[in-house]
């Protein structure tokens, strides 16, 4: 009869315990999305406490309520150690970027290059030179990488374009929206 390990739990976050953040980032993205999609754009978007007026903080508490849930989503997947570093944050958009700030351009800690300074050290005129970089499986020289090692900046790579991808489609829209606008008023 075949054993199966446990899987993840759809209803708790991926925990990050300070090493591969990339990694914890891309899960805690789709988790998060899987939750509640407008979740995730608190973070892309961040969000600004409005007025604190009953009548004209109604409309905001919605937004409110969003960057809560998510802060709490967020935290609820740092161990906490990692915690503390982001607790006096105002926003999910403000922990996200610390993290990513904190974790995301470290270099791991036996000294083997991270994924962001792979790609910046291989990058010819913005087009990351694959054929330049010598793969090998234990190689710490400065042309010499990891298929682990590839594949993480290829993932931190494709994470950040995902991200651009999803602000452009948003400029996008707002600029149809406009357009459409413009030409009705003609």
């Amino acid at each position: 009869m075949a054993r199966f390990e446990e899987g993840r739990s759809i209803s708790c976050p991926p925990l990050f315990e300070g090493e591969g953040y990339f990694q914890w980032s891309n899960l805690m993205k789709y988790f998060i999305q899987a939750q509640d999609f407008e979740v995730w754009e608190i973070i892309e978007d961040g969000f600004l406490e409005g007025p604190k007026k009953k009548k004209k903080r109604s409309a905001n508490d919605t937004k409110a309520k969003l960057n809560s849930r998510t802060m709490h989503m967020l935290l609820c997947g740092l161990n906490e150690e990692v915690s503390k570093k982001v607790s006096t944050c105002k926003s999910a958009k403000e922990i996200w970027e610390k993290l990513e700030k904190l974790y995301g351009k470290e270099e791991k800690k036996d000294g083997v290059p991270s994924c962001a300074n792979i790609l910046s050290s291989s990058k010819v005129d913005g087009v990351l030179a694959l054929d330049e970089l010598e793969v090998s499986s234990n190689s710490c020289d400065s042309n010499s990488y990891s298929f682990e090692e590839l594949q993480d900046a290829f993932d931190e790579l494709f994470l950040e374009f995902e991200i651009m991808n999803s602000k452009f489609k948003k400029i996008i829209s707002k600029l149809e929206c406009e357009n459409d606008f413009l030409l009705k008023t003609k």
